[in-house]
């Protein structure tokens, strides 16, 4: 199951919003069958699915239409049977 995007405002990080999202997404696709989530990271959201148990796959570039370049990293973590 693909993760397509997810954000915490800013002023309210550090309090396991991020974490309860991702719980969320693993319950919905255990649910419909999937057996792994992957997902794009930018930078800044590494550390949060590393802790989350997410592992890297490899970085590549993705180029904003207005042309600045970001560096992001595709990730996946195995769905647990619990």
């Amino acid at each position: 199951a693909r993760v397509r995007a997810m954000f915490v405002r800013g002023d309210w990080t550090r309090r396991g919003l991020g974490r309860a999202i991702l719980a969320s997404c693993e319950r919905a696709a255990r649910l419909e069958g999937f057996r792994e989530l992957v997902l794009g990271a930018t930078l800044p959201g590494v550390p949060l699915y590393r802790a989350f148990g997410f592992q890297e796959i490899e970085r590549f570039t993705v180029t904003m239409p207005d042309g600045v370049s970001v560096t992001a990293v595709a990730m996946r973590r195995p769905i647990d049977d619990a």
